[in-house]
């Protein structure tokens, strides 16, 4: 039987042994650009029609519209708001927790270019960064369930594995078997000969902070007003940092000996990259608008640093209470991540000279996500799991956005949807789930000065979380719905002159 825990295991554990898993890839790949004010209250479907600098991050071919200089930074405000329900007693009650971030959602340049060509009207240079994740989010849960953390890790060294944030810090606190050489704890009975189902008191706290950003540098051109063109490099970079406290008490006294324990995790990481993206706009008519642009996977260098605490209290059989606290070493790993590639394709139409309707679409496949690590003695089977994982658990992805703008001079308005389709193939309950984002914004124009101001707000999106995984015995299942409102405001400068 052990040999065959081993096996399945090993699969199970490698992609979490140091931290790094199919979650750290879907985190790091499943981004889209936040932008402009103008862009996010279009609901981010200005793709094809173009002028905004946010564009370079979608289809570049956008800037080759523009006709003068133009100068935009965009501030703003996003609160996102977490319900958190632990699975197992049905008194079980949901902890609502929110965080509040100021944030740069964009910033960027444009300069036009004219030349001295009949047929070319425009040769343009732009720079913009704009945030394509937000990772704040903070969230409690509190409640009875049967099992414990330490059952997790008593399998995993029953079966002579090693994890250095988890079981290895368990392994003061195990029981031995005598007689069949098994690794048992506190919540095994022996009499029986099983794991013990009494529901204990459980509390834990998710703390994440950081964001991702890019910087994108590219050209755009324009060609009898007919056919638009773009070209743009992506350096993405992005911070985080997690914090989790999770702990465990037995104040019914319903486990013999046991106490109570506390679980410490840290985990801090930063990562660079870079891509590439092409788009083409074509206009058939002077209303009538079509977009299509392809993104090349970001290869990314990640850096973590990783470190983990174990507390554990236990009355003895003479009754005396025992104990410690076992403190993992720091761990520092770089690792490589390949994305998917991204296409989209756009249609938009002017309604006559008062505004316009455009729609966007993407399409990822993020099971062409790959891992590598190359700094240690196990790093080819720790990538073939965790890629193993990503092609088992995640899927495709479609998004779809569309919006328009009403332009009452010199007031526009504006307002947009977005659906994102999490890509998630068949796992837990989350299939087939989506992200529906609703925007709204207005503009004023003044002369050579402008400002933009849009909302967005998040619907409740539902996602299943494991405190701790577990082969064999009773697990944990937290669920949380997630909202998230963010205020954007973009003040901007067209028409100065510059030397390009």
């Amino acid at each position: 039987m052990k040999s065959l825990l081993s096996a399945a295991f090993v699969l199970l554990t490698l992609g979490v042994v140091s931290g790094q898993s199919y979650t750290d890839v879907f985190r790091y790949s499943f981004i889209s650009p936040q932008g402009s004010a103008r862009f996010a209250g279009t609901g981010g479907s200005l793709t094809p029609m173009g002028v905004d600098a946010t564009t370079l991050h979608t289809n570049p071919a956008g800037i080759g519209w523009n006709r003068y200089n133009m100068a935009q930074v965009t501030p703003g405000f996003s609160f996102t708001g977490t319900d958190a329900l632990l699975g197992g007693e049905p008194g079980n009650e949901s902890l609502s927790e929110s965080a509040a971030t100021f944030t740069l959602p964009s910033m960027g340049v444009i300069l036009a270019g004219n030349t001295r060509s009949v047929n070319w009207s425009t040769l343009n240079f732009g720079i913009s960064m704009t945030r394509l994740a937000d990772f704040n989010q903070q969230y409690r849960f509190s409640g009875r369930s049967p099992g414990s953390i330490i059952e997790g890790f008593a399998e995993l060294l029953d079966i002579g594995e090693s994890d250095p944030f988890g079981a290895d810090l368990a392994e003061p606190f195990v029981i031995y078997e005598e007689g069949t050489n098994r690794i048992r704890s506190d919540f095994f009975d022996f009499a029986i000969n099983d794991n013990r189902n009494d529901p204990i008191q459980r509390d834990g706290l998710y703390d994440r902070r950081g964001s991702m950003n890019e910087v994108a540098i590219g050209f755009g051109g324009n060609y009898r007003e007919k056919f638009l063109w773009g070209l743009s490099v992506g350096i993405p970079f992005f911070s985080y940092k997690e914090d989790f406290t999770y702990e465990e008490i037995d104040d019914e006294r319903l486990i013999p000996s046991f106490e109570n324990l506390a679980y410490i995790r840290n985990i801090t990481s930063s990562g660079a990259g870079f891509n590439l993206k092409a788009g083409v706009n074509f206009l058939p008519t002077e209303q009538l608008r079509f977009s299509a642009a392809i993104h090349t996977p970001t290869f990314w260098s990640i850096d973590d640093r990783s470190g983990a605490t174990f507390t554990y209290v236990y009355t003895d059989v003479d009754g005396t209470e025992q104990g410690g606290t076992e403190v993992s070493d720091i761990q520092q790993l770089t690792y490589n991540l390949q994305t998917p590639w991204k296409f989209m394709v756009g249609a938009g139409v002017l309604v006559g000279k008062t505004g316009f309707i455009s729609v966007d679409a993407d399409y990822s496949d993020f099971t062409s996500n790959q891992i590598s690590f190359d700094d240690f003695a196990t790093a080819n089977a720790k990538s073939e799991a965790v890629n193993a994982d990503v092609d088992a658990i995640l899927g495709s992805s479609i998004g779809l956005r569309v919006g328009g703008e009403l332009n009452l001079t010199p007031v526009q308005l504006r307002a947009g949807v977005g659906y994102r389709q999490v890509p998630y193939a068949n796992y837990a309950e989350v299939e087939d789930q989506s992200i529906m984002t609703y925007s709204a914004g207005a503009g004023y124009s003044l002369g050579k000065f402008f400002v933009d101001l849009a909302a967005q707000v998040e619907q409740p999106y539902a996602t299943f979380e494991e405190p701790y995984e577990t082969l064999l015995v009773t697990g944990q299942t937290l669920t949380t719905d997630r909202t998230r409102v963010s205020v954007l405001l973009t003040v901007g400068f067209r028409g100065f002159t510059a030397g390009f």
